[in-house]
C-alpha cells in the first residue's frame, strides 16, 4: 500500500455556505468520513464475493486472526493517516494549518 501525502497548505479561500462558525468545517469532515466509509464498505462487500467463490468463511477467519506487529504498524498508520485527513477538513482549529501536526507546531 503506498502512502498517500496529505497537503499542507491551502490553495484559495475556502467557500463558505453556512453563516455559523465551524458549521462548513463540521460539514466537510461529515462528508470525508461518509467518503472513506463508501469506500471500506465497497472494498469490503468485493472481498467477501471473491473470497466467498473461493470456499473461504471470511468472516470466520477474521474472528480467529492473530495481529502481528506489523499488523498493528500498519492499522496504526492507517488510523493516522485518516485522523489527520479527517482534521485536516476541520482547517485544525481554522488558523490556516491543514493537519495537526501544523497547528501544534510552535511559531516560529
Amino acid at each position: 500500500m503506498t502512502a498517500r501525502r496529505i497537503p499542507r497548505k491551502r490553495r484559495g479561500q475556502r467557500h463558505r455556505f453556512f453563516a455559523s462558525d465551524g458549521v462548513d468545517e463540521v460539514l466537510s469532515c461529515v462528508l470525508r468520513l461518509t467518503s472513506e466509509v463508501s469506500a471500506l464498505s465497497e472494498r469490503l462487500y468485493l472481498a467477501e464475493r471473491v473470497l466467498e467463490s473461493r470456499g473461504i468463511d471470511m468472516a470466520d477467519e477474521i474472528e480467529q486472526y492473530q495481529l502481528s506487529e506489523a499488523d498493528d504498524a500498519a492499522l496504526g498508520a492507517e488510523r493516522q493517516r485518516l485522523i489527520e485527513t479527517v482534521l485536516a477538513q476541520l482547517g485544525a482549529s481554522g488558523n490556516g494549518a491543514e493537519s495537526v501536526e501544523d497547528d501544534l507546531s510552535p511559531e516560529p
